[in-house]
Formats: structure tokens, sequence, C-alpha cells
């Protein structure tokens, strides 16, 4: 039996991809931006304790 043929729109269009990316890309920028100033501020902590 064949799988039935799905007339209707696609639901994952090449601009929902295109949003999807660029949020993913806006994240990944964030997420850097986050982990270097908790090591920054890590270093500094450290560094007021003399260590």
């Amino acid at each position: 039996m064949k799988p039935a043929r799905r007339d209707c729109p696609r639901r994952v269009t090449p601009e929902l991809i295109d949003f999807h990316i660029e949020r993913a890309r806006l994240l990944r920028a964030e997420a850097y931006r986050n982990m270097w100033r908790k090591l920054w501020t890590l270093l500094v902590r450290l560094k007021r304790l003399g260590l």
C-alpha cells in the first residue's frame, strides 16, 4: 500500500529555516558573550583573593 500523497503546502518553508538559522546564530553569540563575562568575573574574583 502506497502512502497517501500530501497536497497541503509545506509547513517548513525556506523562510522558516532562515529564521531559525538566524535565531540560532544570535543565541550562540549571546552564549559566548555570557561565557566570557563569567570567565572574566571569575578571574577578577580570584585576583582580589590574591590567588
